[in-house]
């Protein structure tokens, strides 16, 4: 099978060719933008039917040719996750997007119930069950789509970066119901997915795509490669020097912090300082409040008690032209940061914005992130990690005194991962504080500063903490 978009000039798959058997599991892994999002779209339906384009060679679902299936009769069949689940949430209400897809579906309402009740108690939904998709963190929301695919329990389910915003236990908790339906229901999976440690153990089978091209690779080939990317991140973070710690430039005091709808605060008593010069990787279970405290410290929404300061001043009531030359942020969802034609054109409002002078400053960032290639492109037609990269390159422009990150490595390889890290440290050196909410404490060891915890609404160190975190591989 070969797949070409629309305005490609060249196929963005090329002589794919595999069979995959009933309860057989396969990684897709490769470089961030190779055609692993492409792959999974092909194999359900939905490139060309949706987004045009020319396939040539055949696509069989069941020893039927894909293109021959009534939609509704896939969408039985074939459940998909994309790397932007709040794209996916159609309710209003957590158990409603449980219950719309087997809705849709016509099942009986005491199966829907049985059902919804089923997937609740393995994915631990039952204290935020009712609560309003708007409200959830971006892992709940990525649980609650996942649940909902689950509930309708395909044959045939292909998952674009299922784990990438979920904690360790969450992560481990999935991917045991994931085995456990392969067996009972003889359930096909295929993963694309960078965290690779996760998955080393669970897989019969792993693809490795680049450039279009898929090859198979033996699964023994995953320890080597998890081990392989630790120690080339352990390396580059050991030749980066320390920066000699500055003054507080930010930071909470004491802060309360609740939701309307919610029974208890999110952040209690809580405080923090970010110094100049130093990197600060937050970690917690999903729903902890890390993007809550980010938001505190942006501004955007405002503490219920305590203090909340940017360089000596309330966030909340800053100007936005001054705040966003003191504070970069990144949030959980690149697209929102997307409108420009080209990447270029992306980086530059920033500049223009912020009537910065030296342009120079523009063609080395994108150098950085490896998006010269790319600079010409629409930010839209790129791969979520592409996106991401065009999204982070138009913050780190600005140079902000402080910087926040909120899963900045979704859609990231290993590589990609470890020049991120190599950034970061270089900001730091330069005077910069950074604070970055992430679940992958692999990639946070190599180059974070401090490591804190979020837990029960205060921050305690990791290594007091109950935190499992991620598994390191012995290879």
């Amino acid at each position: 099978m070969s797949y070409t978009y629309p305005d490609s000039k060249r196929p963005d798959l090329q002589d794919v060719y595999f069979e995959l058997l009933e309860g057989q599991s396969v990684l897709l892994t490769g470089p961030s933008g190779s055609g692993k999002s492409t792959l999974l779209r092909v194999m359900g339906g939905l490139a060309p039917r949706f987004y045009g384009g020319r396939l040539h060679g055949q696509v069989k679902l069941l020893g039927q040719d894909l293109d021959k299936w009534p939609h509704r009769d896939l969408c039985r069949h074939i459940g998909i996750l994309f790397q932007d689940p709040e794209s996916q949430l159609v309710t209003t209400r957590v158990d409603q997007e449980l219950v719309f897809g087997m809705e849709n579906v016509g099942y009986a309402r005491d199966l829907m119930q049985d059902r919804l009740q089923e997937i609740a108690a393995v994915f631990a939904m039952q204290s935020w069950l009712y609560c309003p998709t708007l409200h959830l963190s971006g892992g709940w929301k990525q649980m609650t789509v996942l649940a909902s695919i689950m509930a309708v329990r395909p044959r045939l389910l292909l998952l674009d970066e299922p784990l990438s915003q979920l904690d360790a236990d969450s992560a481990d908790q999935f991917l045991d119901y994931l085995d456990q339906c392969r067996r009972h229901w003889g359930m096909a999976v295929v993963i694309a997915e960078h965290r690779l440690d996760k998955l080393a153990k669970r897989v019969d089978k792993v693809l490795y795509i680049n450039q279009g091209k898929v090859q198979a690779q033996p699964t023994d080939k995953i320890s080597w490669l998890v081990g392989y990317q630790g120690t080339e991140a352990s390396n580059k973070a050991k030749r980066i020097s320390a920066f000699n710690k500055g003054q507080r430039v930010a930071g909470l005091r004491s802060v309360d912090f609740w939701y309307t709808h919610a029974q208890q605060p999110v952040l209690k008593q809580l405080s923090l300082d970010l110094q100049a010069g130093e990197i600060t990787c937050l970690m917690g279970a999903n729903g902890a409040g890390k993007t809550t405290l980010l938001k505190l410290l942006l501004g955007t929404i405002k503490p219920c008690r305590g203090q909340v300061d940017i360089c000596g001043e309330n966030p909340y009531r800053m100007p936005a032209l001054q705040l966003a030359r003191k504070v970069g942020y990144l949030s959980q969802e690149p697209g929102d940061y997307l409108f420009s034609p080209t990447v270029r054109q992306e980086v530059e409002f920033t500049y223009r914005s912020l009537q910065l002078k030296d342009y120079s400053r523009i063609n080395r960032l994108l150098e950085r992130l490896h998006l010269q290639p790319l600079a010409h492109r629409n930010p839209r037609d790129l791969s979520w990690g592409e996106r991401q990269r065009t999204a982070l390159a138009s913050i780190l422009v600005a140079q902000p005194q402080v910087l926040l990150l909120d899963e900045p490595t979704r859609g990231l390889d290993y590589r990609l991962k470890n020049d991120l890290a190599v950034i970061l440290r270089d900001l730091a050196n330069q005077g910069t504080a950074i604070l970055v909410a992430t679940h992958d404490q692999y990639w946070a060891n190599t180059f974070a500063d401090q490591l804190l915890y979020l837990q029960q609404g205060t921050i305690s160190d990791t290594a007091n903490s109950n935190y499992s975190g991620e598994e390191m591989l012995e290879v």
